[in-house]
C-alpha cells in the first residue's frame, strides 16, 4: 500500500478468533493420530513425564516467541527503529532461507496431513452401514485368521496355533482401507475411493479458505472443531473403563509408569520431537495467525492456553488407545505389543473398535470421524492460507494480479493433489510414512526452531523484542525466564536433538518391512531438501553481493 494508506491486510474480527484457529491448528491429529502409538512404542506412561516436562520448558516459550514476535512484526510497523531492525532481520540470507525451509516444510505438511483426512473420510462413509464392516469377519477382504468379537459376542472363528489371529478391525484397515501392499517396490494401483476423496477434500478446502482468514475463522469458531473432539474421545474412554479388560492391562500400563524408561535417551528425544510436531513450533504458522492480531492482543496468555490444551489432548487420547489396547490384547489372548504392532494405523484399529460396543454405534462412529475431520480441516484451512500468503505478502508481482489470492491458491491445492496421489494407492503407507518420518518431523524440524531462536533472539535481539511485548500487552514479570530459555535452553534442546538423529541413524520399517536402499536415501533427501534453504540462500546472496557470511 501506499504511504499513508491503511494497511489492507486482514485482521482477526474477535480477540478468541486467533485462540480458537490457533487450538484448532495446534490440537490436530498429531495429538489423537500420532502420540499414542509414539507413546507406546516408547515406554507408554514413562513418555508422558518428558512429555509434559518439554512442553512447559520448549514448547510453551516457543509459543510465546513465535506468538509475540508475529503480533509485533504486523503492530508494530509504525515504530521506525523496529521497522528498520526487521528490514536488517528478514532482507537478511539466513532469517530468508529459514522462511523458504519452512515454507518447503509446509509443503510437505500439506500433502501428507490430508491423507489422514482422507482415511478418515473412508471410516465416516463406512460408518453409515447397517454393520460395522470392521466389527465382523464376513466381509470379502477377511482371512481366515479373523477374530471378531462384540460387547455381547465373544464367539471366534476357529484359528490353528501357528496363524496369528487378527481383529476384523485390523484387517478393515490394512486391507480394505489401505489395500497395503507388501512393500513401497510394489507401488500398486490407485485406490479409486480414496483417490475420490482426496479430490473431494482439497475442494472444499480451497473454497474454505477463497475468502480469506476471516471466512476460515468462522468455520472454525461455528464448528467448535477444537473442542467436540475432545468430548466425544471422553465418552469412549470412560465407556471403555467399564470393562475391566481395558481397565487392567491397558491403563495400568499407561497411567503406571516404568520409570526404567526414562533412562534410554531415545525416549526424551522422542517426545520433544512428538512436543515440537503436535504445537508446530518452528514452521511458521503461529508467527504467520499472531501477524493478524491487533496490537494489544494478549498473546501470553493465549499461548499458555495453546500449550495446555495440547497437553490436556495428547494425555486423553493415550488414555483411550491404552484402554482399548489392553481390551483387544484380552480378547486376543496376546501381548498388547502384539496388538501394537500397526504403528500409524493404531487409531484406526483402537478407536473403531471402542466405538463399536457402544449403544447406537453407527450413530457414534458417524459423529466421532466427522469431528475428527473438521478438527483436521483447521489445520488444513490454516496451511492453505499460510502457503497463499507467502507467495502473495513476498511478490509485488503477485500481489498486483487480478483474481492472484483465487488462482494462487486452487494451484497450491492442485499441486498437493497431485503429490497426494502417490500416497493412496496400494504402496501409499509406504510413501506416506517417508513424509511422516523425514519432511516435516525429526532433526530437520529441531534445525529450524534452532534457527528461528537465533535469529530472534540474537540478531533480531532480545531487549528490542522485549520493548515490544511491553508496549503490546504492558511489563512482563519473567523477561528472565524467557530469556534463558530463548537464549540457553531451547537451541541447547534443538542442537542435542539434531545431533542424536544424525548420529543414532537407523533404517526405516513399519512393522517388519525394511525399507529398501534406494528408499532410505529418499527419505533422507526429503530431509535436506526441507532445511537446504537455510544455507543455500545465504551462500546465494554471498555469491550475489559479495559480502562476507558475517555479514549475510
Amino acid at each position: 500500500t501506499k504511504s499513508g494508506q491503511k494497511s489492507s491486510r486482514q485482521s482477526w474480527k474477535k480477540s478468541f478468533d486467533f485462540l480458537f484457529s490457533s487450538v484448532g491448528y495446534c490440537v490436530g491429529l498429531g495429538n489423537l493420530w500420532r502420540f499414542p502409538y509414539l507413546c507406546f512404542e516408547n515406554g507408554g506412561g514413562a513418555f508422558l513425564i518428558p512429555y509434559m516436562l518439554f512442553t512447559c520448558l520448549f514448547a510453551i516459550p516457543m509459543m510465546i516467541l513465535e506468538t509475540s514476535f508475529g503480533q509485533s512484526f504486523r503492530a508494530g510497523q509504525s515504530h521506525k527503529s523496529h521497522r528498520l531492525r526487521t528490514k536488517r532481520l528478514i532482507g537478511s540470507g539466513f532469517s530468508t532461507g529459514i522462511a523458504f525451509a519452512q515454507l518447503v516444510a509446509n509443503l510437505y505438511a500439506s500433502s501428507s496431513y490430508i491423507i489422514i483426512m482422507v482415511w478418515i473420510t473412508k471410516y465416516m462413509v463406512a460408518s453409515v452401514s447397517p454393520n460395522l464392516p470392521w466389527t465382523n469377519c464376513e466381509n470379502q477382504w477377511n482371512t481366515k485368521n479373523c477374530v471378531q468379537f462384540l460387547s455381547s459376542d465373544n464367539s471366534t472363528r476357529n484359528v490353528t496355533l501357528s496363524d496369528r489371529r487378527i481383529s476384523a478391525a485390523e484387517e478393515f484397515w490394512a486391507r480394505e482401507v489401505l489395500g497395503k501392499s507388501r512393500g513401497l517396490e510394489h507401488i500398486g494401483s490407485l485406490r479409486p475411493d480414496l483417490v475420490l476423496y482426496l479430490g473431494l477434500l482439497w475442494i472444499i478446502g480451497y473454497f474454505v479458505t477463497f475468502k480469506g482468514i476471516k471466512w476460515s475463522s468462522k468455520v472454525s469458531v461455528f464448528y467448535v472443531t477444537a473442542t467436540v473432539p475432545i468430548v466425544l474421545i471422553l465418552i469412549v474412554t470412560i465407556r471403555r473403563l467399564y470393562f475391566r479388560w481395558g481397565m487392567e492391562p491397558g491403563c495400568g500400563y499407561y497411567l503406571y509408569p516404568d520409570l526404567s524408561k526414562l533412562m534410554n535417551f531415545k525416549v526424551w528425544v522422542t517426545a520433544a520431537a512428538q512436543v515440537t510436531y503436535s504445537t508446530t513450533i518452528g514452521n511458521g504458522i503461529l508467527l504467520f495467525l499472531a501477524s493478524f492480531n491487533k496490537r494489544d492482543h494478549n498473546f501470553l496468555k493465549d499461548a499458555l492456553i495453546i500449550g495446555a490444551a495440547n497437553a490436556l489432548t495428547s494425555f486423553t487420547s493415550g488414555l483411550a488407545v491404552f484402554s482399548s489396547l489392553g481390551f483387544l490384547a484380552t480378547k486376543l489372548n496376546t501381548t498388547m505389543a502384539e496388538v501394537a504392532s500397526s504403528g500409524p494405523g493404531l487409531v484406526f484399529i483402537a478407536y473403531p473398535q471402542s466405538i463399536s460396543l457402544l449403544p447406537f454405534p453407527q450413530v457414534w462412529s458417524f459423529l466421532f470421524f466427522l469431528t475428527l475431520l473438521l478438527l483436521g480441516f483447521d489445520s488444513q484451512f490454516i496451511q492453505v492460507e499460510y502457503l497463499v500468503n507467502f507467495f502473495i505478502d513476498g511478490s509485488k508481482r503477485i500481489r498486483s494480479l487480478r483474481w492472484n489470492k483465487e488462482i494462487l491458491g486452487a494451484m497450491l491445492c492442485f499441486f498437493n493433489f497431485l503429490v497426494g496421489l502417490s500416497m493412496v494407492s496400494e504402496g501409499g503407507i509406504y510413501v506416506f510414512e517417508i513424509f511422516n518420518r523425514y519432511a516435516y518431523a525429526g532433526w530437520c524440524t529441531f534445525l529450524m526452531c534452532g534457527c528461528e531462536l537465533v535469529a530472534i533472539s540474537w540478531l533480531y535481539g532480545l531487549d528490542t523484542h522485549f520493548k515490544e511485548m511491553d508496549n503490546m500487552i504492558g511489563t512482563i514479570r519473567v523477561k528472565w525466564l524467557l530469556k534463558i530459555s530463548w537464549k540457553l535452553l531451547s537451541p541447547i534442546i534443538c542442537m542435542v536433538a539434531v545431533v542424536f538423529y544424525l548420529a543414532g541413524f537407523k533404517p526405516l520399517e513399519i512393522g517388519n518391512y525394511l525399507y529398501p536402499l534406494w528408499a532410505q536415501c529418499f527419505a533422507h533427501l526429503v530431509s535436506v531438501s526441507t532445511i537446504i534453504a537455510i544455507p543455500g540462500y545465504a551462500v546465494y546472496i554471498k555469491l550475489k553481493s559479495g559480502k562476507p557470511f558475517a555479514e549475510v
